[in-house]
């Protein structure tokens, strides 16, 4: 699992007008892709290592996003 800080994420919307209408409501309350937290979990694949560096297999992220933490995985189901 590696842990990400998604730098470019707005932080300051706390309350968003959905598309589907229905009024103001907060970001929990919505599947938005605004979140006040920017910290991200993803589950990638160990393609291998070299010295310092790992390859990785399904990592869903910018270039130049942070990297924060790098956990060992803990899903059976991990890809």
């Amino acid at each position: 699992e590696l842990f990400l800080w998604f730098h470019r994420a707005r932080r300051d919307l706390l309350v968003i007008d959905p598309a589907h209408g229905g009024g103001p409501r907060g970001v929990f309350a919505l599947r938005a892709p605004v979140r006040p937290n920017p910290i991200a979990v993803t589950t990638v694949a160990l393609v291998a290592r070299h010295g310092n560096r790992l390859i990785v297999r399904g990592l869903e992220a910018l270039d130049g996003t942070p990297l924060i933490d790098i956990k060992p995985g803990r899903c059976p189901n991990a890809p």
